[in-house]
């Protein structure tokens, strides 16, 4: 096991992706400093592991990455975020091996200079998909030559048991509604709702998360006459949001920007057959067998695949089933830590 090991991120107790990921990594080494951009300065211990919030502020955060270096050489630090990568420079002074992961659509950008820096002086490279490997090498030509792991997320047991789904056909989709993730494919799902009450006049389309862009999404549901067959819940806690799993017929996100999505694997561990665009989701989903893969903007694809899974409820099932045993075999929490290790001690 190395150690020490140092871990730059945004946040630690967040219900991100990002979030989800440092969650792991703590479980993954024995000996953890967390230097963490948006955690308050009250924080300073989290499941085992010292913890220096900087309370959002980016010369706190700075200046703790300094003092890290100058106190821990040689430290294994794994960079969370390719924007918090210059802060690993300072331990790359002091002999540090540096492992920066890439998530998602922030490392599909052309790369500052410090930034850049930061990643070619990277002893590893890992990208949460090949999905997403391929469009940081895109948009950064420089690395062309760079070796990009990739290493899969995981997640671990659901904190509720699992039950029956409700008898009502329902899809269900989770996830932050704000103007800048208007990609994830709330407005999609809107808009082809009518054509899936069509063919099966009880379906709901449950909708769980919330944020800026919420409101709209209700009016425009509202305008289209959709009433109470789109189900806003808002912001719930876990046990609630796992029971949404448990009651839904089909999870569906038609995102064609997701660097992975977690999502889609607390669907399988739920048992639940999924529905999601070509990219980071056809790694996740087996098309046919666990789920289907719809290419992005094919809204009559979208319509057909909905329609199918709440009319064919044995078929659901069946995926679902196939679903879980694929989370069982390749997504669980232990599988992601053991490919990070096997990462980072090499």
């Amino acid at each position: 096991m190395v150690a020490p090991v140092v871990l730059l991120t945004p946040n630690l107790t967040g219900h991100d992706g990002i979030s989800a990921v440092a969650r792991l990594v703590l479980g993954a080494f024995d000996r953890v400093l967390v230097l963490a951009l948006h955690e308050p300065a009250k924080l300073t211990t989290f499941d085992g592991a010292t913890v220096r919030g900087a309370g959002g502020r980016r010369p706190r955060f700075a200046r703790a990455a300094l003092a890290a270096a100058a106190t821990t050489p040689r430290a294994t630090v794994i960079v969370n975020h390719v924007h918090l990568a210059p802060a690993a420079l300072a331990f790359a002074l002091r002999g540090g091996t540096l492992v920066s992961i890439l998530h998602g659509i922030e490392a599909w950008t052309p790369l500052t200079g410090l930034q850049r820096a930061a990643l070619m002086r990277s002893d590893r490279l890992i990208a949460v998909s090949a999905f997403s490997r391929d469009r940081f090498l895109a948009e950064n030509p420089q690395f062309a030559g760079r070796h990009v792991d990739v290493c899969h997320h995981g997640i671990g047991p659901a904190a509720v048991p699992d039950t029956p789904s409700d008898r009502t056909p329902a899809a269900l989709i989770v996830g932050r509604m704000t103007a800048d993730e208007r990609y994830k494919g709330h407005d999609a799902l809107i808009e082809i709702w009518p054509a899936v009450l069509a063919a099966v006049p009880e379906a709901v389309l449950r909708i769980v998360g919330d944020g800026d862009d919420r409101r709209r999404l209700e009016q425009k549901a509202a305008a289209m006459g959709l009433g109470g067959h789109v189900v806003f819940t808002g912001g719930i806690d876990d046990d609630a949001v796992q029971r949404e799993y448990q009651r839904a017929t089909v999870f569906t996100m038609p995102s064609p920007r997701e660097g992975f999505g977690l999502v889609f694997l607390e669907a399988m561990r739920a048992a639940r057959s999924c529905i999601g665009c070509r990219g980071a989701a056809s790694e996740i989903i087996a098309d046919g067998d666990t789920g289907w893969i719809v290419e992005p903007g094919d809204r009559d694809r979208l319509t057909e695949r909905v329609i199918r899974t709440l009319r064919d409820r044995s078929e659901s099932v069946a995926m679902g089933a196939r679903g879980r045993a694929r989370y069982l075999q390749h997504f669980t929490e232990a599988h992601f830590r053991q490919r990070l290790t096997a990462l980072v001690t090499q």
